[in-house]
């Protein structure tokens, strides 16, 4: 056999091999570029999803920035009210301890018992308030009656009015 022939041969097997290496190239070109559009559009799913994300992140951040300064205020003005009241606590027990003075300096003297039980002290009870006249039951109570007396009463009053 003529070496050209062989050398031919040798050839046409080779072309074989290339046109069938080429077909199967081909296919897995076509399958990567039918994955390519998905994988394209992959990506633009993802990005949409990034900025959504994104912008619910910023949401998000302007939300807890304004309840922290909500947060903030409300604590401002809670701390002002408990320095008010810690004031008018103050106030109030220096009110009640000059009312207190104010009314152990006018309260008569207790009488002593000098030694008779206290069931011995007790008054009898008054017969039945239904058989006693109108005029002798205690009148409604006047506007006068609730006229501050002292000092101390007239400065506890000032400081519930400054309260409301």
């Amino acid at each position: 056999m003529p070496f050209a022939l062989i050398l031919d041969m040798l050839i046409a097997i080779l072309l074989i091999a290339t046109i069938a290496y080429a077909v199967m190239l081909n296919r897995r070109l076509s399958d990567l570029r039918k994955d390519q559009s998905e994988l394209e559009e992959l990506a633009n799913q993802f990005n949409d999803a990034t900025i959504r994300a994104e912008e619910s992140i910023h949401k998000l951040t302007g939300s807890a920035d304004d309840m922290k300064r909500d947060v903030q205020e409300t604590l401002r003005k809670a701390e002002a009210l408990r320095d008010d009241l810690n004031f008018l606590i103050d106030r109030a027990g220096a009110s009640a301890d000059k009312l207190e003075d104010s009314v152990r300096n006018n309260r008569p003297e207790t009488p002593s018992y000098a030694g008779k039980k206290v069931k011995d002290t007790v008054a009898p009870p008054e017969p039945a308030a239904a058989a006693q006249p109108k005029a002798a039951q205690p009148a409604a109570p006047q506007e006068d009656d609730f006229k501050p007396k002292s000092d101390a009463e007239r400065e506890l009053l000032k400081a519930l009015e400054s309260v409301r």
